[in-house]
């Protein structure tokens, strides 16, 4: 029975090594495949087809990702061709691009990140030079632009705390219930008490703290 359970074990690892190891390979390939549709759409002067596919690739983030700066660089490089164009619109999308696609891919105790701040400076800066609503005609350039990277700034993110809580109670209570089938019964299937206590106490308070974190991010 032992050498049962111990094989159930080592299949379940590596079905969790198998799943990462797809994960992480679909991540590298999509964000390469999509950097370079966006330089061969860059290079032609379809900017727009650019933009999208630097976003796209900047959605397939991973763990020291190659491709994140240049993708970040090329749409930063776009959004200035573009203004220096006079198409506004164009560069405020390459900037919003920039700024969506990185938010897409934080963590939960990401750091600051100086694109993130330098793509929202200059959202800021292209809609006060295109003019503001009428409630805001009194507002010079300077003031607008500072009153909407106020508003850009303010942001709804998963309270880190609250997030731990809930990770950290799914991955104990998915184990002691894993844990609680492999000890808590004999091969006959009774219950066994002793041997299920500890699993059951740690079930319930994974599911607790699954709970409040789930309350508090």
């Amino acid at each position: 029975m032992k050498s049962l359970r111990s094989g159930a074990s080592l299949v379940v690892a590596i079905c969790v090594v198998a799943l990462a190891g797809i994960m992480l390979g679909r991540a590298v390939a999509g964000s390469r495949m999509e950097l370079a549709d966006a330089e061969a759409y860059q290079e032609k002067g379809q900017l727009l087809r650019a933009i999208e596919h630097h976003r796209r690739a900047l959605r397939w983030s991973f763990p020291l990702s190659p491709f994140r700066e240049k993708a970040a660089a090329g749409l930063e490089s776009i959004a200035g061709e573009l203004e220096e164009g006079e198409d506004r619109a164009g560069a405020l999308l390459a900037w919003r691009s920039l700024l969506g696609g990185i938010s897409a891919s934080r963590f939960v105790y990401s750091r600051r990140d100086a694109d993130i701040e330098r793509a929202k400076d200059e959202i800021a800066r292209l809609l006060a030079l295109e003019g503001g609503a009428a409630i805001d005609a009194s507002l010079d350039s300077d003031k607008l632009a500072a009153a909407h990277r106020r508003l850009l700034a303010e942001e709804v993110s998963p309270h880190p705390f609250g997030a731990t809580l809930l990770l950290f109670g799914f991955a104990l209570w998915l184990g002691s219930l894993v844990l609680l089938i492999n000890r808590g019964f004999t091969t006959a299937g009774k219950f066994l008490w002793t041997a299920a206590r500890i699993p059951l106490s740690s079930a319930l308070t994974g599911l607790v703290s699954f709970v409040v974190g789930l309350l508090l991010a």
